[in-house]
């Protein structure tokens, strides 16, 4: 199957993939030299297919083994155009920026779209099991939860598991065998209440209420606190919280106070003028550096 995807005007495929550590974690693959990014799609029969995508001129092409029926293609174009964010309107966001000298290049780049999970519940799961630990060890216990219960494509590979099949492992498992510790019975209840439709996270990329609302329904899940609440609103177009962690908080100390270290409120300051964009900004200024200068190849080192 070859598929040529449309996308938005000054779409950048590398930005986006590259935007954060998804392209690292399982099951994306990603080819720094060819340019594309391979992920594996979970299907409702409980198999899965492994699909390629890559930049064509200013589009993007996906690719897939054999030739899929009609539903199965259309599910694949779908999962496609979530994974790169194609869908999102950043106009909006673009015109605070293009009188704005410090931020403007943000849209003449054409940053500012994140890479996502070819599901909303793929997204949450990982930011759970990003919460207070290392990169490496998040990664370990990606790759151990895909390998526990993830759905298994025809070259062998495996699709994240599915709510039901998280579900399923149970609280021991997760903790004896992807060894997520204190996550192991949150990560267990948030499958259950998916899997029994309690929750639906998916409905979230449409949901018309306003971002405090859909923060406090996120803020009632197991796992989930304010980073990760905030984290997911910047994955559903609704970045209005910041999402500081240590890392950010260290990297704007470095940027603009000399390594001091400074409140909350401050760094909220800055981006007080971008209303529901400012997420997104602070995540564009504080990476820049991946994409520009001596500093881009080491700072994805860093995740590998």
């Amino acid at each position: 199957m070859r598929v040529r995807l449309d996308t938005p005007a000054g779409f950048s495929f590398r930005r986006t993939v590259l935007s954060h550590g998804w392209w690292n974690l399982a099951p994306f693959r990603y080819d720094d030299r060819a340019g594309s990014l391979g992920l594996n799609v979970a299907l409702p029969d409980g198999g899965a297919t492994s699909i390629e995508l890559r930049p064509a001129g200013s589009d993007v092409l996906l690719l897939a083994a054999g030739r899929p029926p009609a539903a199965l293609r259309r599910r694949l174009v779908r999962a496609a155009r979530r994974v790169l964010n194609l869908d999102l309107d950043l106009e909006p966001f673009y015109a605070l920026l293009r009188d704005d000298g410090d931020l403007r290049w943000i849209a003449e780049a054409g940053a500012g779209r994140l890479l996502r999970g070819p599901t909303l519940f793929e997204d949450l799961v990982k930011l759970v099991l990003t919460t207070n630990c290392s990169w490496a060890l998040t990664r370990r216990m990606v790759e151990r939860l895909i390998a526990e219960a993830g759905s298994i494509a025809d070259d062998g590979s495996r699709a994240f598991p599915t709510p039901a099949a998280l579900a399923r492992l149970g609280a021991r498992r997760l903790r004896q065998r992807v060894r997520a510790g204190y996550r192991a019975p949150l990560l267990a209840e948030l499958a259950r209440r998916v899997a029994r439709g309690r929750v639906d996270p998916e409905r979230w990329e449409d949901d018309p209420r306003d971002v405090a609302a859909l923060k406090r329904e996120m803020l009632e899940l197991p796992g989930v606190g304010p980073y990760v609440a905030e984290n997911l609103l910047k994955l559903v177009g609704r970045p209005a919280g910041l999402a500081l962690d240590s890392w950010l908080r260290a990297k704007y100390a470095r940027l603009y106070h000399g390594g001091r270290r400074v409140a909350d409120r401050t760094i909220a300051r800055r981006y007080a003028q971008l209303g529901e964009w400012a997420g997104i900004a602070i995540w564009c200024e504080m990476t820049r550096d991946w994409f520009e200068g001596d500093e881009a190849g080491a700072a994805r080192a860093a995740l590998e």
